[in-house]
């Protein structure tokens, strides 16, 4: 069995005006890893490829040592995901979408969720409508964790999100760390990366420009969005050359 819980290899997508071309990525179990690109560089679709959501028109694609898109029903069940434009219900409640997704999938954990609302200070009666934006991205983590998922993709978790409520989701994914449990996510906050992630992953323009331990990146005491925008500006400065 492999160490790794995703697997991507020589993955490609191409639209109209946009290619992602030749992702090659590893994420071994108990692994976090960040992704931080440019709004339009690839990452939510890398994600949604790793989900289902999108389908890759070549390359390999495999979660927990099975295929996507030909394992695609059971990879789902194993997976928790969450992104900045999926939206709960608004005239449901949080009570009401727990049950759902309890009776959707296995590996639903009462007292994990009960332990979630107590931490997120979420009222599982209050409809949806009425809670903030911060509030429905703790709901939705809330809904991903409380299955004990083996996989987690977060695609913008904290996108839009005020320091402190921003501090208190990275608080609960850090402490919600496991050795069988992998991670993926995107974020424009390389702060949030460098908090996290062990290790990272630069995209750019549709490609995978550079993966690395978070410690490698972080010489100098520079900052991952520094040391991103320095790769980025020698990439296209070697383009023009």
């Amino acid at each position: 069995m492999s160490d790794c819980a995703i697997q991507l290899c020589g993955v490609s997508k191409t639209y109209p005006h946009f290619a992602l071309r030749g992702i090659d990525l590893e994420v071994p179990y108990g692994t976090v890893l960040g992704l931080i690109g440019r709004n339009g560089a690839g990452k939510s679709t890398l994600l949604r490829i790793l989900m289902g959501l999108v389908r890759a028109d070549a390359g390999r694609v495999t979660v927990l040592g099975r295929d996507m898109p030909g394992d695609e029903r059971w990879i789902k069940a194993r997976v928790g995901f969450v992104s900045e434009d999926m939206a709960l219900y608004g005239t449901a409640t949080l009570r009401w979408h727990m049950q759902l997704v309890r009776d959707m999938y296995e590996g639903w954990d009462e007292g994990r969720a009960s332990d979630l609302l107590d931490r997120f200070h979420l009222d599982p009666d209050q409809r949806v409508r009425g809670l903030s934006r911060g509030q429905q991205v703790k709901a939705l983590l809330l809904l991903a964790m409380a299955r004990h998922a083996d996989v987690l993709i977060l695609d913008e978790p904290t996108a839009g999100l005020d320091p402190l409520v921003r501090h208190e989701i990275l608080a609960l994914l850090a402490a919600s760390r496991s050795e069988r449990c992998a991670m993926i996510f995107s974020s424009h906050y390389g702060d949030d990366v460098a908090t996290l992630a062990d290790e990272v992953a630069f995209v750019h323009d549709g490609r995978l420009i550079a993966h690395a331990p978070v410690g490698e990146l972080l010489g100098g005491g520079k900052s991952l969005e520094k040391v991103f925008l320095e790769q980025v500006a020698a990439l296209d400065y070697g383009r023009a050359a």
